[in-house]
């Protein structure tokens, strides 16, 4: 931790995604990690939805997206 090396990585993703034309990066975690959330956040990502696996009455999942373009 520390080390860049999560941000390293999503610059790849996102140089990659850009290269191939797309408008965004999309992403999903669990909903119980708030760690990632902020790192996430931290990263340009914002939450556009709250999604139930099966089976479960309550959202486990969450949606995060990076507008590249």
């Amino acid at each position: 931790q520390g080390q860049g090396i999560a941000r390293q990585l999503m610059q790849a993703v996102e140089d990659l995604a850009r290269n191939r034309g797309k408008p965004a990066i999309e992403l999903q975690t669990r909903i119980e990690l708030n760690g990632n959330h902020a790192a996430f956040a931290r990263l340009g990502f914002r939450e556009t939805e709250r999604t139930a696996h099966k089976g479960y009455d309550r959202p486990t999942s969450i949606t995060m997206r990076k507008v590249i373009s």
